[in-house]
């Protein structure tokens, strides 16, 4: 078995600014597809039913869930997410460079951090 010599390639590329981008964007995706896929079979609900619940075209939704949409507008993801029983909320992370990140958060979840 062949030994490391150091870091791998994706160590190296993830230090390249494009590749990172590139990188996250695509991460980023996969979360929100990953995400849409569990919700809707967990709840039971067709493309066509929250597509209709959330007031956006079927195309739409599918196309997030199976992850060919990788660029969605805010108020597409609120209203998918809404439709769902989520609300999204943003939280300061602990980065130097202060990034916001982006944070679906239940609403049964937020009702018992808060103590309702």
């Amino acid at each position: 078995m062949r030994k490391s010599k150091g870091k791998s390639t994706f160590d190296k590329e993830i230090r390249n600014p494009s590749f990172r981008a590139a990188f996250e964007k695509e991460s980023a995706a996969l979360e929100v597809s990953e995400f849409l896929a569990k919700q809707m079979a967990d709840q039971e609900i067709s493309v066509r039913a929250l597509a209709e619940r959330a007031s956006v075209s079927p195309t739409v939704v599918q196309g997030i869930k199976s992850g060919r949409r990788t660029n969605i507008e805010y108020t597409t993801l609120k209203a998918i997410t809404t439709a769902l029983g989520y609300e999204i909320m943003f939280k300061r992370t602990h980065t130097t460079k202060a990034e916001m990140s982006l944070m679906v958060i239940g609403k049964a979840a937020k009702r018992q951090a808060s103590g309702s």
